[in-house]
């Protein structure tokens, strides 16, 4: 008796795992928008675009939308069509606006067309953060330290509710002198280079876990531009694409009004030219190798060595940071820290789950519509960098004996 019922459940279980639904057309199709109302006078990037239904039978290859349907207002107040400048591609739609916002602007978007419901979403730019004070220390007492400590004063409290973005630039140059033998000559060259960082946090073992992980997220987002797109530019008939992570801020983070991180202070010299060039490298030979066409009778000829043109040598570098710090809409930080969520998602990267870390604040739409304001510092010197001494063509001289 009990094995029959045992079959019975089970196979109870095994019809309540097959639950037949459809998967043809679930869904309308939305428009997507993304606007980031910049204050300043960046210009700021607006994107729409339109998405076919889930799993729609037959999605649309092309859609058709008048401009004169995308409409944004300032305080109430339509930003005339002509204005706006739209680029076209596929179902993508961009443009940019010199809108001069400013913090407390009411920024709303509307989509609407006869075959798609209409899309709207709305934000209210935040006030702009100020930085009071930027202290710079080394990570440790050791000489040669790289490791920098940072702590950043705001001129308020950031309290619960609250969300900021930091960003981290540093600017360095290397110097290197190269000389020649014959005829001695002797000249020094600066190269300049910049990249972005972010922030870190020194812990030890037993911190792990008790760590905060929402200090380490961050996207991608470059002032004035759209969310995970970064910028462009070309060198030399190369696209090459810069992206600025900025990590993301909440009262957690913050000590009152101050926020403190670590960072390198700069690559080596050293990492960068391996030491001094001495021309070409020669084939490596093992020790016991023997060439099977030599005549071992024939006596070996003393080789010449051979003078290279010229020597490079590493001289030293300086380092500048630039800091900037950004003041977060509730709806852009929701949105930035779904889209970090998301891309984290370990389970759903591997396709175990679905990625469920969505937010989105357009009605009947998807994206965001969020405003941000910034403030930045000057570039600012390493305060432990020494000045590159520029040698002598006899102290070159000296460095290679």
């Amino acid at each position: 008796m009990k094995k029959s019922f045992l079959f019975i459940a089970l196979g109870l279980l095994a019809c309540a795992c097959e639950i037949p639904f459809s998967i043809d057309n679930i869904s309308e199709p939305r428009f997507f928008v993304e606007f980031i109302p910049t204050a300043g006078d960046q210009a700021t990037a607006i994107k729409v675009a339109y998405a076919d239904a889930a799993y729609a039978k037959t999605p649309s290859s092309f859609y058709t939308l008048p401009t004169n349907n995308i409409r944004v207002e300032v305080n109430g107040n339509r930003i005339a069509p002509e204005n706006m400048k739209w680029d076209h591609q596929g179902n993508i739609w961009k443009s940019s606006l010199d809108g001069k916002f400013v913090p407390g602007d009411q920024v709303s978007v509307t989509v609407e067309d006869n075959t798609t419901p209409a899309a709207s979403a709305s934000t209210t730019i935040p006030d702009q953060p100020k930085i009071t004070f930027i202290d710079i220390t080394k990570s440790d007492d050791k000489e040669e330290s790289n490791g920098r400590r940072f702590v950043v004063k705001l001129d308020r409290e950031v309290n619960d509710g609250d969300y900021y973005g930091i960003s981290i630039t540093l600017v360095e140059e290397y110097y290197t002198a190269e000389f020649t033998m014959m005829p001695p000559t002797m000249r020094v060259d600066t190269l300049h280079s910049s990249y972005h960082t972010t922030p870190g946090q020194v812990a030890t073992m037993a911190d792990i876990n008790n760590m905060d992980l929402d200090g380490f997220a961050s996207i991608n987002y470059t002032y004035g531009g759209l969310i995970s797109e970064g910028s462009s530019y070309m060198i030399d008939d190369i696209m090459v694409f810069s992206y600025s992570p900025m990590s993301l801020l909440t009262s957690r983070q913050f000590d009152g009004n101050s926020y403190s991180f670590y960072i390198n202070a700069n690559f080596s010299i050293d990492d960068m030219f391996d030491g001094i060039d001495f021309g070409d490298e020669t084939d490596y030979q093992p020790d016991d190798y023997t060439d099977p066409y030599e005549d071992p009778y024939e006596p070996e000829e003393p080789e010449e060595p051979e003078i290279p043109e010229s020597y490079t040598i590493p001289l030293g570098s300086k380092c500048w940071y630039k800091i900037e710090v950004f003041r977060l809409s509730d709806e852009l930080y929701n949105y930035c820290k779904a889209q970090y969520l998301g891309d984290y998602n370990i389970l759903s990267n591997f396709g175990v789950t679905p990625p469920n870390f969505t937010y989105s604040n357009v009605r009947n739409g998807l994206g965001v519509v969020g405003g941000i304001s910034r403030c930045a510092s000057e570039l600012i010197p390493d305060p432990f960098n020494k000045e590159p001494e520029m040698p002598s063509f006899k102290d070159l001289l000296d460095m290679l004996n």
